[in-house]
């Protein structure tokens, strides 16, 4: 199956960048998806918005200096590019990170249940996820490994074989992701489960995505380490662990 890239949306008179309205949108869907879940749990809603506020502020900030910090050839004769950020160009553990250390310490500010306030938030996390990554699919970022066999495709540059669209796989991941969180904010007993229901899915869907990443691109390709793995997929296996570990031990 394959795609055309569109990097620009037509709104009236002006075209807008379609990364940075298709992100947009998902904030602000997953805002509202955190209002109501807030009202639900007895949260007041300006700490909603304040939160939203860090969260956004942060998880720009932190998603942004970890991609330059990975790609950094391509930024170290264009330094005007890193501010550039309608471009595209965040890397999803950098911001989470970020913006979970301005959760971590607004809840402690405002003495509100850190748990409770976190799972009052990922349903929204995971739609958000789900509209800002197909931003990342239209403007064709995130560049896949040839398909072998069968997926979301496109062609890059003049080659004449498809590569995997891994954009539209991370943006199917947010959706399924929010379907089961969706379907169980109300079943899960222990404050806390249901953020680490967010963070075991993500790990394990992320880790297997990444396998179908460009890695012979030179100046495309993801970085590579140990194993032949991406860094997020190492942070995949400690959250994996971290979210396992803590899900067993709120059982006993």
């Amino acid at each position: 199956m394959q795609f055309t890239k569109i990097t620009e949306i037509p709104l009236g008179p002006i075209n807008v960048q379609a990364w940075g309205l298709l992100v947009g949108l998902g904030m602000l869907v997953g805002l509202f998806i955190a209002l109501a879940e807030a009202k639900r749990k007895g949260l007041n809603k300006e700490s909603i918005y304040d939160v939203f506020l860090i969260s956004v502020i942060s998880s720009m900030i932190g998603g942004r200096i970890m991609y330059i910090a990975l790609y950094w050839e391509s930024f170290k004769y264009d330094l005007l590019g890193i501010f550039k950020i309608w471009h595209g160009g965040m890397v999803f553990f950098g911001g989470f990170l970020a913006a979970l250390a301005g959760v971590i310490i607004y809840a402690r500010i405002k003495k509100i249940k850190f748990w409770k306030l976190a799972d009052t938030l990922v349903p929204g996390l995971a739609i958000g996820l789900f509209i800002g990554r197909m931003g990342c699919f239209l403007i064709g970022d995130h560049i896949g490994a040839p398909i072998e066999y069968f997926g979301i495709g496109s062609y890059f540059g003049d080659e004449d074989f498809l590569r995997h669209e891994v954009s539209a796989y991370m943006s199917l991941k947010g959706l399924v992701l929010f379907a089961i969180l969706w379907s169980l904010r109300k079943k899960l007993k222990h404050e806390g489960d249901l953020t680490l229901v967010f963070l075991a899915g993500y790990s394990v869907l992320r880790f297997g995505i990444d396998f179908l990443r460009a890695n012979d691109l030179s100046g495309y390709s993801d970085p590579r380490f140990w194993g032949g793995m991406t860094i997020s997929q190492y942070i995949c296996i400690a959250i994996l662990g971290f979210a396992i570990i803590k899900l067993l031990y709120k059982q006993k």
